[in-house]
């Protein structure tokens, strides 16, 4: 039996038609398989960056300005991709921190070789280097001028130091037991900061306890580390890792050490109650694993009765205070 012209029209011609034009193909549905696929096929080829998808249309930005032509070339090549956009990341905050014979530094680097040339221009006899960072970014000094900045506090024998740098700016944070200690800290971190803006934010008094330092830019760097590697996630409805969370997890839980007195909260996501806290208090047991206090560790839970669909409803985020 042949079919009316009409239904024939509707039923194959316009299908093939919105298919032609991406509106058929494209949905929601099928953004996110192209937004998974991209994303597999960048960490395949070991490049990194935000992936953005609208319709066929692929913006993968916070890319090393050294891997923006592979990173396109990556892009184009996976199936269903029409238009591709490579966007470059700007110098992220770096921080480093000196807490008696531990070394912390956090940051973002455009890949392995400049990782291995940061942690060569911070290691030190005597300390510990506990290294958070994530590959895909921008160092905001290259790793010669970093060392000369911890040799500088090095020198000033201040074993309780914080140094943040970003945007051209060094801010230097301390506690010192006299002016003459802190003008020896200004000035050889002046020296070897090259011609950057130095904060001096060092205040004269008796000496901290060892772990003081600025909660706020260490807050900052875990976020950055947790946020640009995937977030704490889950698979949808359960309480099984996504992605790299276990170490992300470890990494954050070494990085609050240098901080034993800073207030951790885990704001917990999960489609009900006791979904959220099983999340929250999988996270802590790890954290305190890692050796952090418990009883500086609060849950917060975040229900999301409506499902999981967004990635942001099945993740813990670490707050610190």
């Amino acid at each position: 039996m042949r079919l009316p012209h009409a239904v024939w029209i509707g039923g194959l011609l316009v299908p093939a038609l919105l298919a032609t034009t991406g509106v058929f193909v494209y949905g929601g549905g099928v953004e996110r398989t192209l937004h998974s696929d991209v994303r597999t096929a960048l960490g395949k080829a070991g490049y990194h960056g935000v992936v953005a998808v609208d319709g066929r249309s692929v913006v993968v930005s916070e890319v090393s300005p050294r891997s923006v032509d592979a990173v396109r070339a990556v892009v184009s090549d996976v199936n269903g991709v029409g238009v591709t956009d490579v966007r470059t990341a700007e110098p992220e905050q770096l921080l480093l921190a000196v807490r008696g014979g531990e070394i912390l530094v956090s940051g973002a680097v455009a890949d392995d070789a400049e990782r291995r040339a940061l942690l060569e221009a911070v290691r030190t006899d005597g300390h510990r280097v506990t290294a958070a960072l994530r590959l895909g970014g921008l160092l905001p000094i290259p790793p010669a001028v970093i060392g000369r900045v911890l040799t500088a506090a090095l020198s000033a024998k201040v074993s309780d130091v914080t140094t943040t740098v970003h945007n051209g700016q060094v801010v230097v944070a301390a506690r010192v037991p006299d002016e003459a200690r802190a003008t020896a800290v200004r000035d050889a971190v002046r020296e070897a900061a090259n011609g950057l803006q130095v904060t001096d934010r060092i205040e004269v008094g008796s000496s901290a306890a060892a772990g003081d330092l600025n909660v706020e830019a260490l807050h900052d760097s875990i976020s950055r580390l947790v946020n640009g590697n995937g977030a704490i996630r889950f698979v949808q409805g359960t309480t099984a890792y996504e992605g790299h969370g276990p170490v992300l997890i470890e990494r954050v839980g070494r990085m609050l050490l240098v901080a034993p007195r800073a207030s951790i909260t885990l704001v917990a996501h999960g489609t009900d109650q006791a979904m959220a806290t099983k999340r929250g208090e999988m996270v802590r047991d790890v954290l305190v694993g890692q050796g952090v206090a418990p009883a500086l560790i609060a849950i917060e839970t975040r229900p999301a009765p409506g499902g999981e669909y967004d990635p942001a409803t099945r993740q813990v985020d670490v707050v610190v205070r």
